[in-house]
């Protein structure tokens, strides 16, 4: 009789006489944890420190972890409410080690919650809206880019990257930056300043610089129930700056490619002491090198 030796088989016969060795050398940790009143305590996390071996309770409490090594460890309990507890346990081959908890709920208060306020959000619309509603409250769809957005962004006038701040609107680019013309859910929206439609024509209007723009207010679908005239595709409406009464003063200046300059001023104050007549004074100038190709 001839006997053939496959090599595969008895590394596959090894292997499994090994995993069954060590299987039956491995121990068991189970045990019950629960409140005060002897009532079970769901969804703690109990876990071996320091290792992979770890459980949940379950909603009677109990908890299960299998295939331990033997030795020392430290178990530990965590869970919603509850405060924190660590023991030592041993575990033994081929034995169940039970170990049972009775923990106590915490009192402890949570930590202040601080909610820092978005700078760039504004809540409510511009009064040549006509709305004394938070935009939230509103069932038009506004959109308003703040007059912190515009600075952050460095942006300088109407058709330089407004847009990119609302959603769905596209601008046609026709005269580079003299005209800004909006579309806007299939065509056109109309210009607002200040709650008055400035559009004479189709190109129009002429492109607001950003040095005497507060915020830009975009209103998605018929305006008719705030302003007289506008569009039914929607409207965006240009809200300048006006005087605060606060005395205050800021210069910026703007460098950048093709000989790109840009200085700014914005002046705010009282002409009185009473402070009946305020004024706001704001100005721009800008040079750039215009380059064209044949």
């Amino acid at each position: 009789m001839k006997i053939i030796f496959n090599p595969k088989v008895y590394f596959f016969v090894l292997l499994l006489s090994s995993l069954n060795m060590m299987a039956q050398q491995l121990g068991t940790v189970n045990g019950k944890v629960s409140l005060s009143g002897n009532k079970p305590a769901e969804n703690i996390a109990v876990a071996l420190k320091g290792t992979k071996y770890s459980d949940i309770t379950t909603v009677s409490g109990h908890y299960e972890i299998k295939n331990v090594k033997p030795g020392t460890y430290t178990i530990v309990l965590n869970g919603v409410g509850i405060q924190p507890i660590e023991d030592k346990i041993v575990v033994n081959s081929k034995q169940v080690t039970t170990k049972n908890f009775s923990l106590s709920e915490s009192q402890e208060d949570l930590d202040e919650v601080v909610i820092k306020k978005n700078k760039y959000k504004q809540d409510k619309p511009s009064l040549s809206l006509r709305l004394q509603t938070p935009v939230l409250e509103i069932p038009q769809n506004i959109q308003i880019v703040s007059g912190q957005t515009l600075k952050d962004q460095q942006i300088t006038s109407m058709s330089d990257g407004v847009i990119r701040n609302v959603s769905g609107a596209v601008r046609l680019e026709h005269w580079g930056d003299l005209y800004t013309n909006i579309t806007m859910r299939g065509s056109q929206i109309q210009a607002f300043r200040n709650g008055f439609n400035v559009v004479s024509s189709f190109w129009g209007p002429l492109t607001e610089d950003m040095s005497f723009v507060d915020h830009i207010e975009f209103v998605k679908g018929p305006a008719g129930f705030m302003l007289s005239s506008g569009d039914p595709s929607g409207l965006y409406n240009v809200v300048t700056k006006k005087p605060t009464g606060v005395t205050k003063g800021e210069v910026s200046v703007l460098g950048g490619s093709y000989d790109f300059y840009r200085v700014s001023v914005d002046l705010d104050g009282k002409l009185d002491k009473k402070g009946k007549l305020l004024y706001r004074f704001n100005g721009a100038d800008t040079k750039e090198r215009i380059s064209s190709s044949v």
